[in-house]
């Protein structure tokens, strides 16, 4: 009985504990709640009343403010206080609750601090208020605040809440003698039997009952016992097992999980064909590179996720010609985006440890060989190309020199035709002769720039005049817009000139016959920036992204007609970066092409001081 009443009274006392609790978690919202409104309502009324005239809120004696319809239409129970006050802090004009002293509070000076909230005790410090205040002006001129105080909420009862409290109290307090009762209910047997164990205690007089075990209950004992030591060690032999093995497992997942990680790094494509050509492994760049969805290759055979004809037969077994051999191959392919790539195919066989005559599969290696095709293809074209640029001069000289030997050597005319052309290819010969060398010792990284104070002007009069006198035969208009006083760059005079002069050739060369090329300069506190502009053949969309790629040659008709060998604007490009500019264009076909070298002038500075 003593327990059942000592539970009784834990549960009793438990109850109350939950009840006080709710209570104070309800109180503990209400109170924020009150808190969160007067903040927030504060806040909106003294930005309201703050845009007011300084009239408006402190009426001359006799007349009713706006304060005053503030303090009538409030419907906030803690409303507490409202008044204006001037920039010394003595009151303008005040309305308060019942009872309620507006307290004394200094608003500091700062006017990032004139719109805020703060909590300010009364006077005797009984009371706390949540204050917001507002900066007042009339005419432009700051003349106050204005100061609304709300009782800060407190955690109290009221009346009115009593039946709330009750209605919410009375299901907590009518389950506890439920609860009670289905707990006693359950314990009853336990209780019949600890009684009836008690009752045969008194009744034997023994306050410590001790088991006579027979013989043969004496010997299961013990069997029973060693059993279960056997057990245990057998248990504990299991567990050390499982913790190797799960050491094991979490080595090889490690193991796994690098050979996974250098596998999804490694260059090329890797796909790993078993010997029922499934593929049992592919890395995350095999779907880049062919277009398909990586999920869709592994488990599967290879004529199940490519359709092209001729990858599939790269893929499948019978292709390795013997155990000891691997196959290499490149093939076109033509992707879903309607792009070309050439792919390269290296087949190796995958053998048995230990057993090289037999199989486990295979490992194909993709690798992206576009670029390098790319590359030879135009290196072929450069041959071809530098090939008819040196030897049409070459042999343009041959025919002339030739003439001068024989018939021409008395026609005056004729021998000043004669060495013009000889002067001008000569010239073409050196042109490409020192492109060549240059973007040669660039790429070796042996260009070491050569800079000097150069005056802008003067330069760029000099080059557009050297570049355009000897190539007017196609009737072009020649501009030059250059300001007289621009300021001196410092730059590697003779390689700045092969980026300009690159440039202006270019203009001239695809221009269209009575054309107009120009080149203006411009001249800021940050930069200086040079336009060669032309209306010429311009450049196709497709072709603006390689224009400054080695070797590149735009295969539209108007510009193939045209000699040239694709190095002029890839040198001029790595000139300009090499001076720490930049070389941009603008272009449209058939309406021509503008290219703006943009130095900086702070980069000019800095290597002016470093040289100094």
């Amino acid at each position: 009985m003593k327990l059942n009443q000592r539970f009784g009274l834990i549960m009793i006392v438990a109850t109350l504990l939950v009840m006080a609790a709710t209570v104070y978690i309800l109180f503990d919202y209400q109170r924020d709640e009150r808190e969160s409104l007067a903040r927030a309502q504060g806040l909106d009324l003294v930005r309201l009343l703050g845009g007011m005239s300084w009239d408006e809120l402190a009426p001359a004696p006799g007349r009713q403010g706006f304060l005053e319809l503030l303090r009538r239409g409030q419907s906030n129970p803690d409303f507490a206080y409202g008044a204006v006050v001037d920039t010394a802090g003595e009151v303008a004009s005040e309305v308060t609750r019942s009872g309620v002293i507006i307290p004394a509070n200094k608003i500091a000076d700062e006017p990032a601090s004139w719109l805020g909230q703060q909590v300010v005790a009364s006077r005797n410090g009984d009371t706390r208020f949540i204050e917001s205040h507002a900066p007042v002006f009339a005419d432009g001129i700051h003349r106050g605040f204005v100061r609304l105080g709300y009782f800060e909420p407190r955690l109290q009862l009221s009346l009115s809440q009593m039946p709330f409290m009750a209605t919410l109290m009375l299901p907590i307090f009518l389950l506890v003698p439920l609860f009670y009762f289905l707990l006693r209910q359950e314990i009853k047997p336990l209780r019949r039997i600890s009684e009836r164990f008690d009752h045969l205690a008194e009744q034997a007089g023994l306050n410590h009952v001790e088991l006579q075990p027979s013989q043969a209950l004496s010997d299961f004992m013990e069997q029973f016992s060693s059993y279960i030591e056997a057990t245990q060690t057998r248990i504990e032999v299991l567990n050390r097992e499982q913790e190797s093995l799960q050491m094991s497992s979490k080595l090889l997942t490690y193991r796994n999980n690098r050979i996974d990680a250098i596998l999804q790094n490694f260059p090329d494509a890797i796909v790993v064909i078993d010997e029922a050509g499934d593929v049992s492994y592919a890395n995350s760049k095999v779907g880049r590179l062919l277009g398909i969805e990586h999920g869709n290759i592994i488990g599967r055979k290879p004529r199940e996720w490519c359709s092209d004809p001729k990858i599939v037969p790269l893929l499948t077994f019978g292709d390795v010609k013997s155990g000891l051999q691997s196959n290499q191959d490149t093939v076109q392919v033509r992707l879903e985006d309607h792009s070309e790539k050439s792919l390269q195919f290296s087949v190796y066989p995958l053998f048995v440890p230990g057993d090289e005559s037999r199989i486990l599969g295979r490992l194909v290696v993709i690798r992206d060989v576009s670029e390098t095709h790319l590359m030879r293809q135009r290196q072929n074209e450069f041959v071809s190309h530098v090939s008819h640029e040196l030897k049409t001069p070459l042999n343009v000289m041959a025919m002339y020199s030739e003439s001068l030997l024989t018939e021409g050597a008395d026609d005056e005319q004729y021998r000043i035709e004669a060495v013009n052309v000889i002067h001008d290819e000569v010239e073409r010969l050196s042109t490409l002769i020192n492109n060549l060398l240059a973007i040669n010792q660039y790429e070796l990284g042996g260009v070491v720039a050569q800079r000097k104070h150069v005056r802008m002007h003067e330069f760029l009069e000099d080059t557009f005049a050297n570049v355009t006198r000897s190539r007017a035969e196609k009737g072009l208009a020649f501009d030059l817009e250059i300001p007289r006083e621009m300021s001196m760059v410092y730059i590697d005079k003779d390689l700045f000139r092969i980026a300009v002069n690159n440039l202006l050739t270019n203009a001239i060369k695809y221009s269209k016959p009575g054309g107009r090329v120009s080149m203006t300069a411009t001249e800021d506190d940050e930069s200086i920036e040079i336009v060669v502009a032309d209306e010429g053949y311009g450049i196709a969309e497709q072709d603006q992204k390689q224009v400054f790629n080695k070797f590149f040659r735009s295969t539209d008709d108007n510009i193939r007609q045209q000699t040239g060998h694709g190095l002029g604007l890839s040198l001029a490009r790595q000139i300009v970066l090499m001076h720490h500019g930049d070389l941009s264009f603008s272009s449209e076909l058939g309406k021509g092409s503008q290219f703006r070298i943009k130095l900086e002038k702070v980069s000019t500075q800095i290597m002016d001081a470093a040289a100094s």
